[in-house]
């Protein structure tokens, strides 16, 4: 299978417009046709209709098939996630459509009285990634002596930050639809940021221009000293075999002697350049999960 990201639009063009949200949770309200979609507690739509009450998912948990009918508005819908929970509602006009092997990124649209329109985001032919390992320590950057070491003050910008780097380091790979969605979803849910697309250069240069507005002070790095961006992740497999990982602590600003490398050890280097900086590295590099990787014991 080759997966690939699409945005298909059902319904017509009445109503005002709504953004692009990833779902976290959904409800519904509807009679014969679908008065009211509620995602992430936003409503779009009327009052009508019968309260379908909402689904909530968990971190593990996306849509993987709609089921809609829809002409001038939405007729009808039903969304079904993998663990099989679902929520439905609505009447029997329309055209039939069916999205299934897909996973749902965001919803967007345009409603009025009722849903005029939903333009659903999705991977068509999903193909999920594993978990490799969780809690694994990330060296996400540095900073060379004698050059500016910036540091982020919020836990927001810090979060933005992160992923910056991330991207940034993911971009010298070509990575399948499938984690390009997955890796969307995790940056939009984390940053808040409604991303126009799921490109990686989409990503990193809308995370760049966040950072340009944010409050942050400035580290003339010395000589023997590095600067180095550090946080807590989880390490995955895409079904390309390809590694890919994403943040699950508050990124760590450190500056450091360069012969003090006794903490980066156990660390994954997304730049797999580190020990140019840290010479004392070299003997404890290898290569682990597609990554540079600082093991506690000496290579000989």
């Amino acid at each position: 299978m080759s997966s690939s990201i699409k945005t298909t639009p059902f319904g017509g063009n009445g109503g005002g417009e709504f953004g692009r949200q990833i779902i976290k949770e959904i409800g519904l309200r509807t009679g014969s046709r679908v008065d009211q979609i509620k995602i992430n507690n936003e409503k779009h739509g009327g009052g009508g209709g019968v309260d379908r009450g909402s689904m909530t998912l968990n971190d593990e948990e996306y849509i993987n098939r709609v089921d809609i009918r829809s002409a001038t508005e939405v007729d009808f819908v039903k969304f079904t996630t993998n663990e099989d929970n679902e929520i439905s509602g609505g009447g029997t006009g329309g055209g039939s459509h069916v999205l299934e092997n897909i996973r749902v990124i965001a919803i967007g649209g345009r409603s009025g009285s009722r849903v005029d329109k939903l333009g659903i985001m999705y991977i068509d032919e999903y193909e999920p990634s594993k978990v490799v390992e969780r809690n694994v320590g990330f060296v996400l950057s540095y900073t060379s002596p004698f050059q500016d070491f910036y540091e982020y003050n919020s836990t927001r910008e810090k979060t933005i930050d992160s992923y910056e780097k991330i991207t940034e380091s993911m971009l010298s790979q070509k990575y399948s639809a499938s984690v390009e969605g997955e890796y969307y979803v995790k940056v939009t849910a984390s940053t808040e940021i409604e991303l126009k697309d799921s490109t990686l250069t989409t990503v990193r240069n809308e995370l760049e221009r966040e950072l340009e507005s944010g409050s942050h002070k400035t580290i003339k790095i010395k000589e023997n000293y590095v600067g180095i961006l550090l946080v807590e992740g989880t390490l995955m497999k895409g079904a390309d075999a390809k590694f890919w990982m994403f943040p699950t602590s508050e990124l760590s600003y450190s500056v450091i002697k360069i012969e003090n490398y006794s903490n980066i050890l156990n660390h994954y280097d997304l730049t797999g350049e580190l020990y140019t900086q840290m010479p004392g590295l070299k003997s404890h590099k290898t290569i682990k999960n597609g990554y540079v990787y600082y093991s506690e014991q000496e290579n000989q």
